[in-house]
Parts: C-alpha cells; sequence; structure tokens
C-alpha cells in the first residue's frame, strides 16, 4: 500500500521531470534542496513535539525565535538592511508599514501553529504528503501565469504523481 502509493508519486515525478521542455537544472537542484530541507525540518519537529515537554504555543515561540538570526543574515546579505534604512529616512514607513508587517507575522504564526499541530496529530509522512496536495492549486496558476507548454505526456505524468498521493491518503 503505502511504498506502492510511494513508487507511484516518484515514477510520475520522474517522468514528468524527464518530459519537462523548460529544464533547468539549478531549478531542479533547488527543488530536491527543498525537499530534503523540508524532510528533514518534519521528521525533526515530530521528534520534538514528541519530546519536549513544553505547549504548542511554546514551541511556536521558539521555532520563530530560532529562525531571527537565519532571517537576519539573509536580510544583510542581500542588503535589505540598507533598503530599510533608506526607506525609513525617506519617510515610506508608516502605521501602513507596521500594520501590514504585523498581520503578516501574525498568520505566519498561525500557519507555523497549525503546522506544528498537525505533525503532532499525525505522521511526519502525513504531513509532508498533505503539504505536496497543497501545491496543486499553485502548480495549475504557474502553469497558467508563466505560460508553461504542458505536453500530452507531462500533464499524464503528473496525473500519475497525484494518483500516488491519492492512492497514499486512502
Amino acid at each position: 500500500g503505502i511504498m506502492i502509493s510511494f513508487l507511484v508519486m516518484i515514477i510520475g515525478a520522474i517522468l514528468a521531470a524527464a518530459n519537462d521542455l523548460s529544464f533547468s537544472f539549478s531549478g531542479y537542484v533547488w527543488q530536491i534542496a527543498n525537499c530534503l530541507s523540508t524532510s528533514a525540518y518534519v521528521l525533526y519537529l515530530k521528534h520534538a513535539t514528541q519530546s519536549v515537554e513544553v505547549n504548542k504555543w511554546a514551541m511556536v515561540f521558539y521555532n520563530n525565535l530560532l529562525s531571527l538570526p537565519l532571517l537576519f543574515f539573509i536580510a544583510f546579505f542581500h542588503n535589505e538592511t540598507q533598503v530599510l534604512n533608506e526607506a525609513y529616512r525617506r519617510g515610506a514607513i508608516g502605521y501602513r508599514f507596521f500594520a501590514i508587517n504585523a498581520i503578516a507575522g501574525t498568520l505566519g504564526m498561525l500557519l507555523n501553529l497549525a503546522s506544528v499541530w498537525c505533525v503532532s496529530a499525525t505522521s511526519a509522512t502525513t504531513y509532508a504528503v498533505v503539504g505536496a496536495f497543497n501545491k496543486i492549486p499553485s502548480t495549475v496558476f504557474g502553469f497558467l501565469i508563466f505560460h508553461t507548454i504542458i505536453t500530452r505526456n507531462m500533464a499524464i505524468y503528473i496525473c500519475i504523481s497525484l494518483a500516488g498521493g491519492f492512492m497514499y491518503s486512502y
């Protein structure tokens, strides 16, 4: 059951990638890195939710707190701090800026809380597959917005991969 569904998903994904007319090696390297880091994160999160004796809110707080050094490093590396300082000097940062960032931060925290709850209530694999299914609308919109050419074979292979996901969820 489970192994067959994963095999179907992987075969469909490999065949779809092999038939990608706009193949980008660096794009696929980044996608593989994304899959590996997401898998490692979810597995660690599952371990942490079972072994650490704190409530979900504290787990979210510490998870977000631990992401700040990486956030500051990336912001500094890409000169975002300089852009922010220039915008502040020009007076472009006002109440609207802070309100939008407060809303975005609150939504991010709630999303993180939902993720922690979902991983603690299910398996890491189920969380990953559900996360993959929410990419379906993103994929469709990406094809429509960026006018990507989808061959008949590529569409069939994407459907095969999705069928593996449905097999897993059943």
